[in-house]
């Protein structure tokens, strides 16, 4: 039995975790995995989102800006958050209006990837139903790895 538990748990890290979370009722535990990858992150966070207003995240953001982490925001409506985390040194802003987005995805480390429907928006999330997902699955992070690098190339710089 406990040679099957040893295989169990050596194939279930191999092969990544996804989490699931359905906002509000889990939003206290999607916040905490959250802020606990956002914790760990040494390189680099990307955020694209259509707007962001989120006060516990900028913070737990700018704890992590001052580990030397960088910060790459890529939305459609720079006021709150992005206007006020782009004066600290590693953050870059980027506009995206080729389309509207609809959807937020928030890439770590290319270790760890959320998604989540809608915007980042804590007021919203505590009134309306959203879904979130967080992975850290190697398939899907390098599949939205690609994805992130695409929009990228067609947002434009902020600050110029």
């Amino acid at each position: 039995m406990i040679k099957l538990l040893a295989l169990f748990l050596t194939l279930s890290v191999a092969n990544g975790q996804t989490l699931s979370y359905l906002l509000p009722d889990e939003k206290g535990l999607f916040e905490h995995t959250l802020g606990t990858h956002l914790k760990n992150a040494n390189n680099e966070i990307v955020i694209l989102t259509p707007s962001m207003n989120y006060p516990l995240l900028r913070t737990q953001l700018v704890r992590t800006l001052s580990k030397g982490t960088t910060l790459t925001i890529i939305t459609q409506n720079p006021k709150n958050d992005p206007l006020a985390l782009v004066a600290y040194r590693g953050v870059e802003l980027s506009l995206y209006l080729a389309r509207p987005l609809a959807d937020t995805l928030i890439f770590i480390d290319d270790t760890t990837v959320c998604h989540l429907s809608g915007e980042l928006n804590a007021e919203d999330l505590t009134r309306k139903t959203n879904h979130a997902i967080c992975s850290d699955e190697a398939d899907l992070v390098a599949a939205m790895r690609q994805n992130i690098d695409k929009i990228r190339k067609r947002s434009k710089p902020y600050l110029k």
